[in-house]
């Protein structure tokens, strides 16, 4: 045994396969946001009209969900029922079940295999099978009972390299199971914010309706009063029905929304309570998102985990394929009784017993091992790209919405001094047209101006919303917001 070996020396070390070592991708050290948004607090102006800096972006990091801070239970309460009950999410555990029983099925291999058997047959030699007897022998009745076992040695790690994989393949599932969370809370939350962001701008379009028709009463009661025109009443009837045109908009972005929640909560469509998405407070913008480092990001993020997984599984089965081309030792062993008749099975006399080692070798078969490894390497290859592929998205995702979020946030600064100014303006041209010291057109001109500045900044606030959701959905789901 020791002379085969030393025989093997040579072609095992020929086959052997390089310990796995995760892929180490090149990455920045920080986010290029905190670059262009770091603005010395004494540069800040003392006029409420001067826009807010940019976000700041902390390295720190912490376990708490971004939503938690925002200020809004219902949001939470969302969430939380799409992780119960979401059908992606239930896809992606049946999934991840498979997988760890997949494992567990392979990790039998290491140990022996027993069966039981048990047979009766009945059974006539012919003449020919017989040479030397001038007649051919009577059939006979043959019963068999007892167990065969069979035990590979994995002298080589072909086994221990598969349940490796599987394994691989498993922890690949769990970080799946999270990316999948990660989707549907980031989902939820845009679609949530999507939702209040159409309520507000139906609620803007109802304040500016309402007062668009004391505007058309005034121009109404004016020109009954001969100090008005035709033509100022039939303005103001068009600014109010181009006011009113919006609102079907917003209605139906409403009702589409709260179908999109409730299908994401695993409900059938219109089925979610109306109290419950009624109204919601107006949220909190963070101006410092910690979201750690673009290292820590590849580290944590679960695509990227489970990317890196899936190519620890496949380097692992290129090793067990390689491991085809050693000989396969197996120690099998077959026991039981065997007689002419039921009733004399387990009598002395009636026991048998074979055991002993098997060797195979694909010693005509090499071809077929060597086209596994080609599909093995492929294979290898493939998640080797795809990994690279995951980090490099990964980057270019949490770059992107971070700078997307800072500027969204830079925005709303400008957008309510918009607001304001435009207010004011409203109020101004109103009071001069009252006292006869400016036509019409300069009323509905700040009107249409307010309407679409108060428009400009709800929609704002959603893009700003949606934008820290991308955030976090880039970053790998659990960072906090203080």
């Amino acid at each position: 045994m020791r002379k085969i070996l030393m025989a093997l020396t040579v072609p095992l070390a020929a086959c052997s396969t390089p310990a796995y070592r995760a892929p180490e991708v090149p990455v920045p050290s920080t986010y290029s946001v905190s670059s262009i948004t770091a603005v010395p607090a004494g540069a800040r102006g003392t006029s409420e009209d001067v826009p807010t800096p940019g976000i700041q972006v902390s390295t720190a990091l912490a376990s708490t969900p971004f939503w938690s801070d925002l200020g809004d239970s219902t949001l939470t309460i969302l969430i939380r029922e799409a992780q119960r009950a979401n059908l992606d999410v239930r896809v992606a555990k049946s999934r991840l079940t498979s997988a760890r029983a997949a494992r567990r099925l392979v990790a039998y291999d290491l140990v022996p295999t027993i069966t039981g058997v048990g047979s009766t047959s009945r059974q006539q030699f012919s003449i020919a099978q017989t040479p030397g007897l001038a007649t051919q022998l009577p059939a006979s009745q043959l019963w068999d009972v007892g167990f065969d076992a069979s035990w590979e040695v994995d002298m080589f790690g072909r086994v221990g390299r598969t349940v490796k994989a599987q394994g691989a393949l498993a922890e690949s599932s769990e970080y799946g199971l999270e990316d999948v969370r990660v989707s549907v809370a980031a989902e939820v939350a845009r679609t949530y914010f999507d939702l209040r962001g159409a309520q507000r701008q139906l609620a803007v379009a109802g304040r500016n309706a309402v007062n668009q028709r004391k505007v058309v009463k005034l121009t109404e009661d004016r020109l009954a009063a001969g100090r008005g025109t035709a033509f100022d009443t039939e303005r103001a009837k068009s600014v109010l029905y181009l006011t009113l045109a919006t609102t079907p908009l917003f209605e139906s972005q409403i009702a589409l929304d709260r179908n999109r929640l409730a299908v994401l909560l695993g409900r059938v469509p219109n089925t979610l309570p109306a109290a419950l998405l009624d109204t919601g407070p107006q949220l909190r913008l963070p101006d410092t998102l910690f979201v750690g480092s673009p290292d820590q990001l590849v580290h944590r993020r679960p695509d990227v985990l489970r990317a890196e997984r899936q190519l620890a599984a496949r380097s692992l089965f290129v090793g067990a394929a390689r491991a085809e081309y050693l000989p396969r030792v197996t120690l099998a062993a077959r026991a039981g009784y065997a007689a002419t008749a039921a009733d004399s099975l387990f009598k002395r006399g009636t026991s048998r017993l074979l055991i002993g080692p098997v060797v195979s070798f694909p010693l005509f078969d090499v071809g077929r091992v060597r086209e596994r490894v080609e599909v093995a390497q492929a294979g290898q290859d493939e998640a080797q790209a795809t990994y690279n592929a995951t980090v490099l998205q990964a980057l270019e995702e949490s770059e992107g919405s971070l700078v997307t979020y800072d500027r969204a946030h830079a925005r709303l600064s400008i957008l309510e001094s918009a607001v304001r100014s435009s207010a004011r303006a409203a109020d101004l041209a109103q009071q001069r047209f009252e006292a006869g010291l400016t036509d019409f057109l300069q009323v509905l001109d700040a009107e249409r101006t307010l309407l679409d500045a108060e428009s400009q900044l709800t929609q704002g606030y959603t893009s700003a919303a949606t934008a820290l959701v991308a955030v976090y959905k880039a970053v790998g789901g659990t960072w906090p917001i203080r």
